[in-house]
């Protein structure tokens, strides 16, 4: 084992040889015939995890020696006992191990132990989540719908509160990332949750996008995707929207390559279809999560 700074190296062969022992470990756990304690087996599971993300009894295994922790510790003794495997998943869920970054069974097993933290009494901070975790996660593989869905897990769950507080950090990861559509989904998701109508929030994003599709001259289909959905919505106040598809059309002009050409025209087709489909009242409208 090499270690650098906070990073650790294993041999691949070394990994594979202590994913054996601990298969062997909790087979002969599960089957009763060698139990193990606590801190044997989520060891054991650790080193499964490391090697196959997707192993679900090496998951389930910890979720039950944590299910019996909550029983017998006392309050300080269990909230160390959380924080240590939230660490633990946190270390594999922003790791530079291409399949850990996008394993649904990782990311279940992180809701799974927030939900249990919340149950406990012990605080989360949600916002830090999404920032430390959720972000890196998506950089370590773009597109990374299971990182983005566990940040709306988050919002959908009240463990980010208030809402506004995660929107600049994510239109300015969204602004740094523009080919990442799952990224720019979740920002519309987050726009359309604020509970308070709010059309200078919107109003605010929108144009920063439009300013940067100008700057870069961009034409790819996940920055456009999105704003032709954030302008077709009622997020936006028809003078907003009237100004976008007047710019969307002057950058058009300018475009050369045909394919880019495609992308634009149909953004700008379905926005408008889709605008004048979409009621309006004086009022406003909270749209819900799509």
């Amino acid at each position: 084992m090499l270690k650098d700074g906070c990073a650790v190296a294993v041999s691949k062969l070394a990994l594979v040889q202590a994913f054996l022992v601990g298969r062997q470990i909790l087979r002969a756990h599960i089957d009763r015939s060698a139990p193990r304690k606590d801190d044997e087996l989520l060891a054991a599971t650790a080193v499964m995890l490391l090697m196959d993300p997707e192993h679900l009894t090496a998951a389930n295994t910890r979720k039950r020696v944590i299910q019996g922790r909550i029983l017998s510790m006392g309050a300080s003794d269990l909230r160390i006992s959380f924080e240590a495997e939230k660490h633990f998943l946190d270390s594999l869920l922003t790791s530079r191990l291409h399949r850990h970054t996008k394993s649904p069974t990782l990311w279940a097993h992180l809701q799974w132990l927030l939900g249990a933290f919340t149950l406990a009494g012990i605080p989360i901070n949600g916002l830090s989540d999404i920032t430390k975790v959720v972000f890196i996660a998506a950089e370590r593989h773009p597109r990374n719908y299971y990182a983005w869905s566990h940040a709306r897990f988050l919002a959908r769950t009240g463990l980010v509160v208030p809402l506004e507080d995660v929107l600049r950090p994510v239109t300015k990861w969204c602004s740094q990332h523009h080919t990442d559509t799952s990224g720019w989904s979740f920002l519309y998701f987050l726009l359309s949750r604020i509970e308070s109508f709010n059309p200078a929030g919107s109003r605010l994003v929108l144009e920063e996008a439009v300013t940067l599709v100008l700057s870069l001259r961009l034409s790819n289909e996940s920055i456009w995707v999105f704003l032709r959905t954030l302008a077709a919505s009622r997020l936006v106040e028809d003078e907003d929207y009237s100004k976008f598809i007047s710019t969307a059309r002057s950058f058009i002009e300018t475009v050369k390559l045909p394919a880019d050409h495609g992308v634009l025209h149909s953004a700008l087709d379905w926005c408008e279809t889709y605008r004048a489909k979409t009621p309006s009242t004086d009022a406003g409208v909270t749209q819900k999560d799509p």
